[in-house]
């Protein structure tokens, strides 16, 4: 249909040139028209023969197709039986004046039609995309429940990292619900399997899931919780029932006993030192610590909350550390101001940072950098309560600017000054100016969709 209106001009035109009104204004009847022709059509795709002079009641008013009209639809191929039936299906020409469809007006019969075949393309491609494999007509989960039967749950403890043995396949629900939650029905294994250490003291963990107490602290991804915080965390696992305290010194007791025959024959398996509750811990090695905090208006709200949340675990962990620890904080947006200059660690509030609320430029706030190492170095360890420490940077920022090129070749140039360069990128925007920066100052590249993940990744850096 669509190829043979090619040759009759104006699409527009066309409906208005194939009708003959009884009558009325001319506007009125271009829109009439339109509804001739969605009678017209559905006449035709019903199977029903187009005669000479057939004419249509739209509003009082009659239209009759003239010979221009006909001549179109006698060069059309019969529609097939399926097509009218289903067209005859939505509606009865005899009646099309009183119903929905009479209601339609087409104005350009080209777009009406070029319309519909997008329509039709848009459906092919949907369906030749859609995956036609068991595991998206699986509703019921039927595959993974076989699976679960023949290999056994595949979950692993999220504290402890033992595998779930439960027959999740003897229960209609899913693995993980509430009749039918994960667990170690043979006990969880010891928590240093899993790398879980004592925060201060850095020594493996010798508790088991089911040996901790509601109130008991627990780090996870670098962020400090009590146990039964950590628990409604992962509704999906029991853990088992917490024991008493005098339980938990009598068990812990036997575990020391045990770690002391088999830790150092682990530790050398695994190029691990072996220590022990005597041994005595050196403290870490110092560093200035220079912080960049992005304040503009893109982290305004959730974002610089979490922001200060990750540089205040950061503070925490770095103190109880009992690391000689300076810092320097530099807020900036389109400016740069220090925060905090070159002060011990444990002086440092966290509170006492303000939002500015600004554009971004990378280059004022590296202009700090290079100011506070070189201020530094200017300084004489032997008059001076500042010692000489090797700095660290962490830089964080969420949007885009110029980069700081003259900045960054001055740092280059102080890089044996330079332990350690860190980039959190936060966000879904384009970053290649700050993994640029990054890779010229052969630093350490984080991206963060979330910024809920940012007191993770400070408190992972504070560590390492």
């Amino acid at each position: 249909m669509k190829s043979s209106l090619a040759n009759e001009g104006s699409s527009v035109q066309y409906i208005d040139d194939i009708f003959e009104a009884s009558g009325g204004v001319a506007a009125d009847n271009l829109k009439n028209k339109g509804q001739c022709i969605v009678l017209l059509l559905f006449t035709y795709l019903s199977g029903n023969e187009i005669e000479e002079r057939i004419s249509f009641t739209v509003f009082d008013r009659t239209y009759t197709l003239k010979p221009k009209g006909l001549k179109l639809f006698e060069k059309l191929p019969e529609p097939s039986p399926q097509l009218t039936a289903l067209i005859k299906g939505m509606n009865n020409s005899k009646n099309s004046n009183n119903s929905r469809i009479a209601m339609a007006s087409i104005k350009n019969l080209h777009i009406f039609l070029q319309s519909i075949m997008d329509v039709k393309h848009k459906i092919e491609y949907a369906y030749d995309n859609t995956q036609a494999i068991f595991p998206v007509f699986d509703k019921d989960q039927i595959y993974n429940k076989l699976l679960d039967k023949a290999r056994g749950c595949t979950s692993k403890c999220p504290c402890c990292e033992r595998p779930c043995d439960v027959d999740h396949s003897a229960i209609k629900s899913n693995p993980g619900d509430e009749n039918n939650r994960h667990a170690c029905q043979t006990g969880h294994q010891l928590r240093a399997m899993a790398g879980i250490k004592f925060e201060i003291s850095n020594e493996a963990s010798l508790f088991q899931c089911e040996q901790m107490k509601e109130d008991k602290p627990i780090i996870v991804r670098g962020t400090k919780k009590k146990w039964s915080e950590f628990k409604k965390d992962h509704t999906d696992w029991d853990f088992g029932n917490s024991i008493t305290p005098d339980e938990l010194f009598k068990l812990h007791g036997k575990f020391l006993n045990v770690w002391s025959r088999i830790g150092p024959r682990l530790c050398k398996m695994y190029d691990m030192k072996f220590v022990t509750e005597n041994t005595p811990q050196a403290a870490p090695k110092p560093f200035h610590y220079i912080l960049l905090l992005d304040a503009s208006g893109s982290m305004e709200g959730e974002p610089w909350k979490n922001l200060l949340d990750g540089v205040k675990e950061f503070i925490n962990i770095r103190i109880e550390s009992n690391a000689a620890d300076r810092m320097t904080i530099i807020v900036f947006d389109d400016n740069a101001k220090f925060a905090y200059y070159n002060v011990d660690i444990k002086t440092t509030d966290i509170n006492r940072i303000q939002f500015t609320h600004g554009n971004t430029n990378f280059s004022n706030a590296f202009d700090l950098v290079v100011k506070t190492m070189q201020m530094a170095q200017l300084q004489n360890p032997m008059s001076s309560s500042v010692i000489n420490l090797d700095f660290i940077i962490i830089f964080m920022s969420d949007g885009r600017a110029e980069r700081p090129d003259r900045q960054i070749q001055t740092l280059i140039t102080m890089k044996t000054k330079i332990h350690q360069f860190w980039t959190v990128a936060l966000g879904y925007t384009a970053l290649d100016v700050l993994e640029d920066i990054n890779r010229q100052m052969g630093g350490n590249f984080t991206k963060l969709k979330e910024s809920v993940n940012l007191v993770q990744i400070y408190a992972e850096i504070a560590r390492k």
